[in-house]
Formats: structure tokens, C-alpha cells, sequence
């Protein structure tokens, strides 16, 4: 059988520094203080990064909020990434069909564009040609419809 012992962490049992008191008095504090900004940037550690920082604020936060902020980015980082992916397939569908349906499209209204301008200079030739010459006919030229044969 088995039997357990309980064994004591010395680092548990011993008696923890705290501060130190002198009397009652030392919660006074002087507001007229000589430190300056600069001062109390320069008492900073200045091989700590910020990074450095951040990695500290680990121990302060518990290990089950940390599992459950972890899983939140997570889920948000995998939810953004697909809705990246479905944006760029949607927008590759979009301009492939866009172009495919209106480029032929634009193509025809060019080409009856073309066909209608083509008729006004016609017309505008006819319209032309019967102002320059008033007296004449439309059938007076030979071989056009209405012309007056002669033998």
C-alpha cells in the first residue's frame, strides 16, 4: 500500500519582505516633488522593451481568461481569413462575368453606333446633292431607280 507525505515548501513557509514602517507618519507624502518627467523615464529599465511589457502582463491575467481571449482571436483571425478568401473569389467571379457580358456588349453598341452614323452621312449626301442641284431629278442619273429610259 501506498502510504503519502506531506512534504512543506520552504518558499511558502518562510516569512515574505514587505514594507518597511517606522512610525505612523510615512503616509504623508510630499506633493512639492523635484522629479521631473525625464526623472522618472530615466529610472525606467531601458533594455525593457514594450514587448518585454506585454509578455510581463501574462502572470496577471488568469490562465482561464487567457485560454478564452486566445480562442476569440482565433475564431476571429479563421472568420476574417474566409471572409478574405470569399471576398477574392467573389470579386474574381464578378469582374471575369463582368467582362465576358460586356465586352461583347460594348462591341455591338459600337458597331451600331457605326451603322447609324454611316446612315446620316448618306442622308446627308442625298440632302446635299438635291440642295446643289434643285432642278434636277432623283432619277437623273442613268440606271438609278426612276430614271426615264431612252433608246
Amino acid at each position: 500500500m501506498v502510504q503519502l507525505e506531506e512534504v512543506e515548501d520552504q518558499d511558502l513557509v518562510r516569512e515574505q519582505p514587505g514594507p518597511y514602517q517606522e512610525d505612523e507618519d510615512d503616509d504623508y507624502t510630499d506633493t512639492d516633488s523635484s522629479l521631473s518627467d525625464d526623472d522618472l523615464t530615466s529610472a525606467l529599465a531601458p533594455s525593457e522593451t514594450a514587448l518585454d511589457r506585454i509578455y510581463a502582463l501574462k502572470d496577471m491575467v488568469s490562465p482561464s481568461t487567457r485560454r478564452s481571449i486566445a480562442a476569440t482571436s482565433s475564431n476571429v483571425f479563421t472568420a476574417l481569413k474566409s471572409l478574405a478568401g470569399f471576398g477574392g473569389k467573389a470579386s474574381y467571379i464578378i469582374s471575369t462575368g463582368g467582362l465576358m457580358v460586356l465586352v461583347p456588349y460594348m462591341m455591338a453598341m459600337i458597331e451600331e453606333q457605326q451603322i447609324v452614323e454611316m446612315e446620316r452621312e448618306q442622308k446627308a449626301r442625298e440632302m446635299g446633292s438635291e440642295i446643289m442641284s434643285p432642278g434636277a431629278q432623283a432619277g437623273g442619273l442613268p440606271g438609278a431607280p426612276g430614271a426615264k429610259a431612252s433608246l
